[in-house]
């Protein structure tokens, strides 16, 4: 029997929520966040040893999927950054990779991570959208942001028209590095790997699919190179370059 194959999805963005292991499965065996279990309960909440993170993955398509959340320290604000069903994991997984393993620079403005991807101001100073126009960034004076992605909502007409994918909202004092992480993960031209029978039909209306196909049982060696790399570094050993591939798709929407 032939092993299943995955498909490469680009843009990112609209490639659909992927496998929620590319998010959860480092916190816990690299960075031994702790599982806390509620019988009889879809949602999964993961709590930073000092308890002063959590993540929270409640399966609501009405409301916001994922949840992260600080409460604070006695020199930093608490914030919050949530994201819908159809966020790629891998994009929330920027946002707990930044959080765990610190920032790298000191960006200032996440804003001018799009710039540099060649996104370009929209009518209003404070949003920029992707050259697509399926993406809108929104930064607010006090630094709340928010990211609305939309698809078409049929096959290639005339007139397509404008259907909601996914939202994601950054709270006041959420830190740049995080906010940069994600917005650096959306912008990357790194296909996702799907199941493309698997994804929402609105969605393939919308992306480019590449003719070569990943075998399933490579894309799940890539979460574990992945936590192995990230517990290196909780070490103090350097990261070594990422490995190519992507992730064994469990949930789609």
């Amino acid at each position: 029997m032939n092993s299943p194959v995955l498909a490469q999805v680009a843009p990112r963005y609209l490639a659909g929520g992927g496998d929620p292991r590319w998010v959860t499965a480092p916190l816990q065996n690299a960075f031994r966040w702790q599982l806390a279990h509620t019988p009889v309960s879809p949602g999964v909440r993961l709590t930073r040893r000092d308890r002063q993170a959590e993540l929270l993955l409640s399966p609501d398509p009405d409301d916001h999927w994922w949840t992260l959340h600080h409460t604070g320290t006695s020199t930093e604000q608490a914030w919050t950054m949530r994201f819908g069903a159809r966020t790629p994991a891998e994009i929330v997984a920027a946002a707990t990779d930044a959080l765990t393993t610190g920032p790298t620079d000191s960006t200032a403005d996440p804003m001018r991570v799009l710039e540099h991807a060649g996104w370009r101001h929209a009518v209003l100073d404070h949003q920029i959208s992707s050259p697509d126009g399926f993406v809108t960034v929104s930064r607010h004076p006090l630094g709340a942001m928010h990211i609305e992605v939309t698809a078409h909502d049929g096959p290639w007409t005339s007139k397509p028209s404008a259907r909601p994918a996914w939202r994601a909202y950054f709270s006041d004092h959420t830190p740049p590095h995080l906010a940069a992480a994600v917005l650096t993960g959306m912008v990357s031209s790194d296909p996702l790997l799907r199941d493309e029978k698997s994804m929402v039909p609105f969605l393939r209306y919308s992306v480019r699919i590449a003719r070569e196909r990943v075998p399933a049982h490579q894309a799940e060696h890539s979460l574990w190179d992945r936590i192995d790399r990230l517990n290196a570094h909780g070490t103090g050993t350097p990261l070594p370059p990422q490995l190519p591939g992507g992730v064994l798709p469990r949930r789609t929407h």
